[in-house]
């Protein structure tokens, strides 16, 4: 018995964590019951970088946790020894101390390790992000000029970061964003250099992201074809925020900055989509990317 008792505060502070659990379950069960509905009767389009962002509030919320634990278990582990050495009625003892210590800094240990790998996995996909929410923006432009744009088109096992339909075609475009080395030479450390098969930086080279843009053009040309009911090709583009391009030979898909796009926004064979087949095309894609749930209903719930 007087063992069991040694672990009295790792019970109560399991119980705190299960009423604050408790209170916040009762809270989102309080907000539903209200006799209120959301004003929004349709879902959203998707936005820029919208998996991304997804992704990184659960990183964001394992990293409060992951926090809340390291600073909850030096008390944790110091009342775990306080109360050993009451119960079992044992004196103060520097082996005994040093035994809690030891598994308190391999527990301390372990979460700062998760925490290290969490922190920078969310800086890589923050860069993600925020290249996604850059090119994104700049396609938003395209709208002026009667094009449609749609973003984070969720597809077999992976996303499409944008998609452009217009007069001139359907674009598939993917989105990679790469930070750039420091040196006193800035205007260097921006140029990009592809030759239709690789893009080499200032100081690294890229093959893979071609290839992914290719085979996610593929996957929805032949997607739009079953959906639309008729043959349509869609165009690979790669687009690099931030770094200026030059390109060395005419093969290979496009790689440019998202300012550029209307560079190469030009019909296939000088062969323009007509309004029909846009319309066709763009209710398919409206509807796949038009799933975002506004967050009100579930804190609003109910109806009149």
């Amino acid at each position: 018995m007087r063992y069991l008792s040694s672990f009295i505060p790792g019970i109560l502070v399991f119980i705190s964590l299960g009423i604050a659990f408790s209170i916040i379950k009762i809270l989102k069960a309080y907000h539903g019951l209200k006799k209120r509905r959301s004003p929004f009767t349709s879902k959203f389009l998707r936005a820029p970088g919208q998996s991304l962002i997804e992704k990184l509030d659960d990183i964001n919320d394992d990293l409060v946790a992951f926090m809340a634990m390291l600073i909850a278990m030096p008390i944790l582990f110091y009342a775990l020894y306080i109360s050993d050495l009451y119960f079992q009625r044992r004196p103060l003892s520097l082996n005994s101390a040093l035994v809690y210590i030891v598994i308190g800094i391999l527990f301390v240990g372990g979460l700062t390790f998760k925490m290290v790998k969490r922190f920078n996995l969310r800086r890589k996909m923050r860069l993600g992000y925020d290249g996604e929410v850059a090119t994104g923006q700049e396609l938003n432009r395209l709208m002026l000029n009667g094009y449609h744009v749609y973003h984070d088109f969720v597809a077999d096992k992976f996303n499409i970061d944008h998609i452009v339909v217009g007069p001139a075609g359907v674009f598939a475009v993917e989105t990679k964003a790469r930070a750039k080395p420091t040196s006193n030479n800035r205007k260097e450390d921006a140029q990009v250099i592809y030759d239709g098969g690789c893009i080499r930086f200032p100081t690294w080279k890229e093959i893979k992201p071609l290839e992914q843009a290719k085979i996610q053009a593929e996957w929805l040309a032949r997607w739009l074809s079953s959906a639309t009911g008729e043959q349509t090709q869609v165009r690979a583009v790669l687009t690099l925020p931030g770094w200026f391009v030059t390109r060395t030979a005419s093969d290979g898909i496009p790689v440019i900055n998202p300012k550029q796009f209307m560079s190469i926004a030009k019909p296939v064979n000088g062969k323009l989509l007509d309004d029909r087949r846009i319309k066709s095309i763009v209710h398919q894609i409206d509807q796949h990317c038009r799933n975002i749930e506004s967050k009100t209903v579930k804190g609003l719930g109910g109806r009149n």
